[in-house]
Formats: C-alpha cells, structure tokens, sequence
C-alpha cells in the first residue's frame, strides 16, 4: 500500500511538472515568432518608390562672355548648349534705358554673335534676348545680362603730342575721329590718377587739361568715345607722353 502509494505520488509529481514546462517553453517561442511576423509586416508596407517625374522646368541658360568688338559686333557664349526659336530677339540698352539697334548675325549651340551701333569703351549695357530654348525644355526662356563694352580696338592713331601753356596736352588724330560721350582718364608713372578734363575736341585733334602738370612726368592719357568714320561702335585710344 506505501508502496503504490510513493509510486502514485511520484507520478503525479512527474504529470505536474510536465504540464508546468510545457506552457513556459511555448511562452518562450512566442517573442521569436512576433519578431518574424513584425518584420515582415514592415516589409509588406514599405512604401515602393514613386516614378521620377518626367517634367522639366526651362531654365535660362547662363551666360559666360560678352566680348565687342570696333566694327560693333558683340560676341555672347553660353556656358550650357541651347537652341532657339524662330521669335529670337536681341535687345541692348544704355545705362539710360535708351535702346540701341541691334541685329542678329549668326547663332549655334554655344555662341551668338549681334552688330550694334553705339557701344562706347568702358560703358555699362544691358543685353536682353527672347527665345532661347533651355536645355531639355520645350519652353522659351529670357536672358537678361550686364556688361561692360571692353576689348574693343578703333582704327584711330594718335600721330603727334603738343604741350601748351603748361597744362594742356593737344592730341593730333592721323585720321578723322568722330566723338560720343567722350571721356578722358590721365595717369602718372606711379599709375596715380590725376584730376583732367577734355575742353577742346574736333575731328583733327582732341586738347585736354592736366591739372597739377609737371615737367619730367610721364602721363597716360586715354579718350573714351571715339571712332573713326567707318567704324559702328565708339571705343578708346591711348597714348603717352612725357611733360619736357
């Protein structure tokens, strides 16, 4: 009777600690599994990636030189590629506003080149040209763009300098010179700017004043504005001369 007794309770020890392991080790199982299951679930709803859009936006293309010449060609190049529509206009105006006539000459993928008449060394204008079409656009844009006329060459030589009174400099012209706006800028052999002015200008010759002259100075006059008759823009010479 003790006997069966010992082996009933042995089992019924054995029964129970079977059914108190075997709910912990499915409890345990249970964190590995959600990991799975959350894990594809967030697969599942990552959002796919949104076609790229196939719409441009015209861009105005940017302009790299603005170069003229004498004969009154300017030079305009494009640092990207573009092409143009057949309303293409170019447009240049002073620091007045006032517009002067400007024609088209020749145009490619890089370079547009224009005749203008009127463009003075050293003055500041602003180019404007509708219809350029920017790169992988459908849409015209503008091109609005300051710059200086410079690198301009006239065909116009000083011959000989006279020196009169102390403080005028005469400039004899080797050819007829036609004036717009003229100017005159002086420095000294320290490259210091003196105080001048033009008082006297004809197609022969041109007479400025020094202010301050000195005898064994050497000064360097440039005249702004000039050209000779069959030359379209204005543009500058210079010339040395040494006060004796």
């Amino acid at each position: 009777m003790k006997r069966k007794n010992v082996k009933g309770m042995v089992a019924g020890a054995l029964a129970m600690s079977m059914m108190v392991g075997a709910p912990g080790a499915a409890f345990a199982q249970q964190p590995g599994e959600s990991r799975v299951a959350a894990v594809a679930q967030v697969k599942a709803k990552k959002p796919e990636k949104a076609p790229e859009s196939t719409q441009t936006k015209a861009k105005s293309q940017e302009v790299g030189k603005v170069t003229c010449t004498s004969s009154g060609k300017v030079n305009v190049s494009f640092k990207q590629k573009v092409t143009y529509t057949d309303a293409l206009k170019a447009v240049i105006t002073d620091a007045n506003g006032s517009e002067m006539p400007c024609k088209i000459l020749k145009k490619n993928k890089n370079l547009m080149s224009a005749s203008v008449s009127g463009l003075v060394k050293g003055q500041t204008y602003t180019l404007t040209v509708d219809g350029i079409l920017g790169k992988d656009s459908a849409e015209p844009v503008t091109i609005i763009k300051e710059f200086v006329a410079k690198g301009m060459k006239t065909q116009n030589k000083v011959g000989k300098t006279q020196v009169t009174d102390g403080k005028f400099v005469i400039l004899k012209m080797n050819s007829a010179a036609f004036y717009k706006d003229a100017t005159v800028s002086v420095t000294d052999s320290q490259g210091n700017a003196c105080d001048a002015k033009i008082v006297k200008k004809s197609k022969g010759n041109v007479k400025v004043m020094i202010a301050g002259m000195k005898k064994g100075e050497k000064y360097t006059i440039t005249i702004n504005g000039i050209k000779t008759k069959k030359e379209k823009s204005y543009s500058s010479i210079t010339k040395s001369v040494t006060i004796k």
